[in-house]
This record gives C-alpha cells, structure tokens and sequence, in this order.
C-alpha cells in the first residue's frame, strides 16, 4: 500500500513540473509573441507592409541588422534628395524672366540730305544733312525673356529713347525780302522706338556669372519734326506762325551685342552689353549703344 502511495507521488510530482516547465518554457523562433517588427519574419498572414496580422516573433534574427541599415539607408536617401535638389536648383536653368536696361546710344547719321520746300518766307529751298541735326540719344528697353538651357535663351523687347533731342540753329540765308532786323529759327526735333526680338546665347563661368552674346532683329521707328519760325533781332517776338515737315521713317535692323550676366541673388541679374545695331537708312545709319540693366527671373 505505501509503494503505491508513493508511486502516485511521483507522479503527481512528474505532472505538476512538465506542467510548470509548459508554462515558463522559453520562447522558440516563429512563436507570436506582443507586437514587434521583423522584416524577415516567416510567419503568414502577412499584411502590405509584410508585418504580420496576428502578431510578430519576439525573436527576428535581422531585426538589429535591419533596424541599423534601414537608418542608415533613410539617413543617406535623405542627403540624396538634399544633393539632388541642390543641384536641380543650380543646373535648371529654364526660367521665365522680365528685365528692364538702359541704354547709352550713339547714333550715325546717314548721308542723305533732307530737302525742305513750301516756305513761303523762304529765298529758296532748304536742305538739310541729318548728320547737321542728329545727336546721340539714349534708350529705355522693356524686356520679356526666356532661358531654355543652359546655354540659349530668347527675348523680346520694347525700347523708346529717353527724351526727345532737339536741335536749334538760326538761319540768315533762306529768308525773303525782309528787313536784316528778322531771323529765321530753324528746329530739329527727332525721336525713336523700337521692338523685336533677340536669340541669347550664354556661355555659364560659374553658378555667379555668365558670357552673353546676343544676336537679332528689330523694327525702329523714327519721328522726326523741322519748324521754321521768324523772329524780330530780340529773338522774342514771332513774326510768322510756324511752318511745321515731318519727315518719318521706318526700318527693320539688325542687332549684336555682347556681354555679362551676373547672377548677384536667386532671381535676381545684372546684365551690361555692347550693342551694334545696322539699320542702313536714309536717316539714322547705324546705333552703336552700351546697355545696362536688371532681370528678375520666375
């Protein structure tokens, strides 16, 4: 009787420490155990992002590895972008911009002459050289651009002179049968404007600066005015009212220029160029200009 007691005691015991040994065993790979990442974990289902629906292993043999080199790989992508954006922004060059110049001319008059008629106070017909009259007059461009590339670009412009220039002389030959206490006043009004377009080529030193040169066509249009006025020897008081000719032109000319570009702020230029425009007309010969102005690119 007491063997038996005893073997059921030892089996007792037997059970009662398989059970707790059940209980507190450790962990195996592939057991689900709380919620943890593991990018290889070979336990299904899994959802998009390859985790599992019902859990996740507590242990992962590439979780550490992982964790360190998805950090890493995030850290380097990240300066990748950075990198690349920084240099989208210095090397796209494909930017719309407005621009405004000034610009010093020099003008050479033709050698045509200009002849007067219809004066009736007048001994005989005047004639006039444009180069007598015609003085330098300088310009304001308006300017609407675009750069396609790193090295061409495109504008179209508008320029209008700064003021008109205006030439006085008096003339004692050309007058009737009046007493040598009258003089004859003679005035020469000219002005001009202009639009057209030009292909820019640019030559890039550095992110700062540009070589440019420029070459184009462009529509000018001159108005030009002569009044031929009377006065008593006081040079104050009109005799005759004025005799006002017109004496108009229109011409298509060819542009070149050359010159700088620099970049002082993203958006911002400082342009300075040499301009040799060829109009070939019975007034205005040729424009010789140098031109300096600003960009703001968008």
């Amino acid at each position: 009787m007491k063997k038996q007691w005893l073997i059921l005691g030892l089996a007792l015991v037997v059970f009662n420490t398989k059970a707790v040994l059940a209980d507190d065993k450790v962990p195996e790979y592939g057991d689900l155990y709380n919620v943890q990442w593991c990018p290889c974990n070979p336990e299904e289902p899994y959802d998009a992002n390859g985790s599992v629906v019902l859990g996740k292993t507590i242990m992962c043999p590439c979780d550490g590895l992982f964790s360190g080199f998805k950090k890493g790989l995030e850290e380097d992508i990240r300066d990748i972008k950075k990198a690349t954006q920084k240099q989208l922004r210095k090397f796209n060059y494909f930017k719309y911009y407005i621009g405004l110049d000034y610009n010093l001319s020099s003008q050479t008059a033709s050698n045509s002459k200009y002849t007067f008629d219809d004066i009736h106070f007048a001994t005989a017909v005047i004639t006039k050289s444009p180069e007598d009259f015609v003085e330098d007059q300088d310009s304001l461009s308006f300017v609407l651009g675009a750069r396609f590339t790193k090295y061409i670009g495109l504008e179209a412009f508008y320029l209008s002179s700064y003021r008109d220039n205006t030439f006085s002389e008096v003339d004692n030959t050309t007058l009737n049968a009046i007493d040598s206490g009258y003089y004859m006043m003679n005035q020469y009004m000219t002005n001009f404007d202009a639009f057209g377009i030009d292909l820019i080529g640019y030559i890039p030193v550095s992110s700062y600066f540009d070589f440019i040169g420029s070459a184009g066509i462009a529509r000018y249009n001159f108005e030009n005015e002569a009044t031929f006025m009377i006065y008593k020897d006081d040079f104050e008081h009109l005799v005759e009212a004025p005799i006002h000719q017109r004496f108009d032109e229109n011409k298509w000319g060819y542009r070149l220029a050359a010159g700088g570009q620099l970049n002082v702020a993203e958006g911002v230029a400082l342009r300075a160029m040499y301009r040799y425009t060829s109009i070939k007309g019975s007034f205005i010969d040729e424009i010789k200009e140098f031109s300096f102005g600003v960009r703001f690119l968008f």
